[in-house]
């Protein structure tokens, strides 16, 4: 006899499915904040720790323009970082 053309049984409850696609929900929505809410801060907060990295290679003798070339920001843009002063980024 041939074989059956009835879909087999489900094996997983559907509130399984459910829960799972609630996961799914969540997860866009945590991902969401974090390339928003929470990637501006972390954004903020790498620039500093960037600028920081900057003035700290120029007070050891890294010229301005050799920060200026390898980092690719504007020499205006090293400039105020070296200075200490918040960067347009």
């Amino acid at each position: 006899m041939a074989g059956s053309t009835t879909p087999a049984p489900r094996n997983r409850p559907l509130a399984h499915t459910f829960r799972h696609w609630q996961g799914r929900a969540l997860l866009a929505w945590a991902l969401l904040l974090q390339r928003t809410v929470a990637g501006l801060d972390r954004k903020k907060a790498l620039t500093a720790r960037r600028n920081a990295a900057m003035r700290a290679a120029h007070q050891r003798g890294i010229p301005r323009d050799t920060i200026t070339t390898a980092i690719g920001l504007s020499g205006e843009q090293v400039r105020k970082a070296l200075r200490g002063e918040a960067t347009r980024e």
